[in-house]
């Protein structure tokens, strides 16, 4: 039986390491003979760190599980048999659609102390942005001017006391976003960055913006009462 065990132990080993082998040895070779080799350090980095961490643990069991097979029924010879399985999903995972669409996306999210909104834009452009909103009255310029505009989507949030007044209704403003984003591909400002995180946009009366309600408004109100002036506004910058 313990012989057993170690032959499955070592097949598993191999299965994992060969897994691993098998990509990587193609790009060292088109890197030593300087072609493309496709990396791509967004999904490649988290994957050598999960499966880092997944052969880590099978490892860290392996002696245990040699070591206590005469007494499969004992509580540290099953969590240890947990441990190196766990390692195996650890690993295999990150091979995955799921990993590379949902997984490093999600810890990217928690990762990341962000307290800006990184936008990618001219401050010369914000300024036509703030020009324009004014002019189709969108935004309460009596307690937002140019530099408090440009200051809010520019600087660190908790460097300055700058908020945004817009007059216009959650799915309007949803909508605002949405063409801001679309204008400015390069940014990475989000829904909950832009409503909720950064406490600087606010509605007319003075109050936030109730997640909620925005995070939902585009799928019950398509087109917002001011989408055309949105649009123009937009397609001039």
């Amino acid at each position: 039986m313990p012989d057993f065990i170690k032959y499955l132990l070592l097949a598993s080993f191999a299965y994992v390491y060969v897994r691993l082998l098998i990509p990587y040895v193609g790009f060292f070779a088109r890197y030593m003979f300087n072609e493309s080799t496709q990396w791509d350090k967004y999904i490649e980095k988290p994957r050598l760190v999960f499966y880092g961490i997944g052969l880590l643990l099978m490892h860290s069991s392996y002696s245990a599980l040699l070591e206590y097979a005469s007494d499969p029924s004992s509580i540290f010879y099953i969590s240890n048999w947990v441990i190196f399985f766990g390692g195996i999903v650890l690993s295999q995972i990150t091979w995955t659609d799921k990993f590379k669409n949902v997984f490093i996306p999600k810890i990217k999210e928690k990762l990341k102390k962000q307290h800006n909104f990184n936008i990618s834009t001219t401050i010369d452009q914000l300024k036509d942005l703030y020009n324009s909103l004014v002019t189709y009255d969108m935004i309460i310029a009596e307690r937002t001017d140019k530099d408090d505009f440009v200051k809010v989507f520019i600087e660190d949030w908790n460097t300055h006391d700058s908020k945004v007044y817009f007059k216009l209704d959650a799915p309007s403003c949803r909508e605002f976003y949405e063409l801001f984003k679309v204008t400015f591909p390069k940014n990475t400002m989000s829904v909950i960055d832009f409503f909720k995180r950064s406490d600087t946009i606010r509605r007319e009366d003075g109050k936030p913006y109730k997640y909620a309600t925005v995070k939902d408004a585009k799928s019950r109100t398509p087109i917002s009462k001011r989408s055309k002036e949105l649009k123009t506004i937009f397609s001039r910058l």
